[in-house]
């Protein structure tokens, strides 16, 4: 009965108005890449009309931009060149997984932007439900597992976040399945080591950014405990590392361009903000820690060691994150969020020990709709960076932001542009937009000219722009470059309400601090044929 409970709300959040905001930009390059393996058989960042790029502004070189802004091949040559690309094009920024996924879900049920996220958000039913028997098995305990599983569905951004055309929910997936593996492995279940090897080769394939840590910490965990075996986890290390090794060569892991934003500091504190006020509470690790060591020699083998797992994990990706990322987004660490709904549950529940139950349901309530137990933490943070972090509130704002997400219909720039140019230019008509490029690469048949990389912007040998769309709140561009061509030539602004947001349907909180609340409409115009500018 919990489990049907617990798919039915997640059902519910995850699937409502999943195909109402259109994909923005990440998304549409997982859609895009997605249509171009079904159609070339790999995923090809140039399909010999648009170009799909990482989309990081800190990676470019404004001193080379004038030279391959005119020419296709030049800007090609840079990327492969920059490191972004293989010679062919094909894409290895992150690995194909994301892409297999969303290609699965376009031949089996067509195009479109239902179908697009749907096989992601299933993904994340799944992992809701996995996690409810991963802590039923291990930790055997009901009440815990219905509050971690909880936890997780109201979890707003993880909500967000599952219902994207991205990674995040294949990667929140593939973590709990190697959880699951590696328990089965370390506890003497059949196929064990196995089925931790897969899992953990599967979850490479969808993320190998935050695969990386967790592998470290699991197989710390596993030489510790087997240190008078230590063949055995090194064999299993072993086959591992071999099973991913061909992939990792072929994505050239190792040559690509990491230009990161910000200082350490500031992405090192953003991070860790992030974990401690949407995925867990510091001051439930420390206090699961101390759970864990007061009770050292009563818990349960299994449910000492996860416990403590899960608590490493978070203290590795605390470093890990601002060392590697180029940002500190909050998508980065999202996908470990069942790791910090068990945490929660299970502090919740050894606290309350012989208390009556419903002292831990009242806790487990003001967790879900209070940021308090992240006060101690992000209070003190506020008040000496006021200018950076939002301010504390007695409420979880995310919870609003979910519920207008889900079931609100907020005017969507990406929508209202794409479905106005459907019904207003010509199949072959070029259109100059200088970012969420890639949404209209997936809706229209278009050539489409511009986003981070500037590519042809200024390309008018042989056809000049027919159409233009500019987003001025967007503060990562070339801007010089846009503003020569669009000077170039005479335009009939078109009266459209679309909102000049940075993102459409961008998941993470920083979007909260980005995009206006009251924006402007964004600037969308039709070149006037005949009539050119004086220089």
């Amino acid at each position: 009965m919990a489990q049907m409970v617990l798919a039915c709300v997640a059902a519910l959040l995850l699937l409502w108005g999943l195909g109402h905001p259109y994909l923005w930009q990440d998304e549409a390059a997982t859609a895009v890449l997605a249509q171009r393996m079904l159609r070339f058989g790999r995923p090809l960042a140039y399909d010999g009309v648009n170009l799909i790029t990482i989309d990081n502004f800190a990676a470019e070189e404004p001193e080379s931009i004038d030279q391959r802004t005119t020419s296709p091949q030049a800007a090609i040559d840079y990327y492969i060149r920059r490191g972004d690309l293989k010679a062919d094009t094909t894409w290895k920024w992150q690995p194909w997984g994301q892409f297999v996924v969303a290609a699965l879900g376009f031949k089996t049920l067509g195009v479109s932007t239902v179908t697009a996220r749907l096989p992601f958000a299933l993904a994340s039913i799944a992992t809701v439900l996995i996690l409810y028997r991963f802590v039923l098995t291990h930790f055997k305990h009901a009440q815990m597992a219905l509050l971690a599983s909880g936890f997780l569905v109201l979890n707003a951004y993880w909500i967000l976040h599952g219902r994207q055309c991205r990674y995040y929910s294949l990667s929140s997936l593939f973590f709990v399945l190697t959880l699951v593996g590696y328990a089965r492995w370390q506890w003497g279940g059949r196929w064990g080591a196995a089925l931790f090897v897969i899992t953990a080769w599967c979850w490479f394939q969808v993320d190998y950014g935050t695969v990386w840590p967790v592998l470290g910490v699991l197989f710390i965990d596993a030489f510790v405990t087997q240190r008078r075996s230590l063949w055995r986890p090194a064999l299993v290390g072993g086959s591992l590392a071999l099973a991913i090794a061909p992939f990792a060569y072929y994505y050239e892991l190792w040559g690509r361009l990491s230009s990161q934003v910000d200082t350490w500091h500031n992405r090192f504190m953003r991070n860790l903000l992030n974990i401690n006020e949407y995925i867990v509470p510091v001051v439930i690790i420390g206090a699961a820690i101390a759970v864990a060591v007061y009770r050292w020699k009563t818990l349960p083998d299994a449910e000492r060691r996860l416990v403590l797992i899960g608590c490493a994990i978070f203290l590795v990706l605390l470093f890990w994150v601002p060392a590697v990322a180029p940002a500190a987004f909050l998508r980065y660490v999202i996908n470990i969020a069942p790791a910090g709904c068990l945490l929660v549950a299970w502090v919740l529940v050894r606290l309350g020990g012989s208390q009556p139950r419903g002292l831990t349901w009242a806790a487990a309530a003001i967790f879900l709709v209070t940021p308090w137990l992240s006060l101690p933490l992000s209070l003190p943070v506020y008040l000496l960076h006021r200018a950076k972090y939002h301010r504390p509130s007695a409420l979880r704002r995310e919870l609003n932001v979910m519920s207008r997400s889900v079931f609100g219909h907020r005017p969507d720039p990406n929508r209202l542009v794409a479905d106005w140019l459907k019904q207003n230019a010509a199949p072959d008509d070029e259109i100059l937009i200088n970012y969420e490029d890639i949404p209209l690469m997936f809706y229209l048949p278009n050539p489409i000219r511009g986003g981070v990389s500037a590519f042809r912007v200024e390309d008018d040998a042989k056809r000049r722009p027919d159409f233009v769309v500019l987003r001025h709140s967007v503060p990562f561009e070339h801007w010089p470059v846009y503003e020569r061509e669009v000077q170039r030539y005479a335009w009939t602004p078109v009266p459209l309400e679309a909102p000049d947001v940075i993102w459409g349907n961008f998941p993470d909180p920083v979007a909260k601090e980005l995009n206006p609340i009251h924006p402007h409409p964004l600037f969308i115009a039709r070149r006037i044929v005949g009539q050119v500018t004086p220089p």
